[in-house]
């Protein structure tokens, strides 16, 4: 059950308030259990290193096949604008979910 509210971006107490409320907006509070998403200021800086992984794992492979069939540096540089403007927004609500279920189950108040 956790990983399937983790994965469908819901609260890790409950499993039924969702994280967010819109694109790059985070309810404060689980509006189903009340419990309190950023428990402390800067709580999701480790997020942004939760998502540095994410993206490299997206990035590097699609780098590497590019550079090794020896395409043009501009080419590379479309293709992986087109994949970053693709896959921050889902990075970023995915990286706060992992960030949010590793505490909770670390540190569960």
């Amino acid at each position: 059950m956790q990983f399937i509210s983790m994965v469908t971006l819901k609260c890790p107490k409950c499993g039924e308030g969702k994280l967010f409320k819109a694109p790059f907006k985070m309810n404060e509070t689980c509006p189903s259990c009340g419990f309190k998403y950023e428990r402390e200021e800067g709580y999701f800086t480790n997020a942004a290193v939760i998502a540095s992984i994410f993206y490299s794992f997206i990035v590097a492979p699609i780098l590497l096949v590019m550079v090794a069939l020896d395409d043009k540096v501009s080419e590379i540089a479309w293709v992986l604008g087109i994949v970053t403007l693709i896959t921050v927004p889902i990075i970023f609500h995915y990286s706060r979910s992992v960030w949010l279920y590793f505490d909770f189950g670390a540190n569960p108040e």
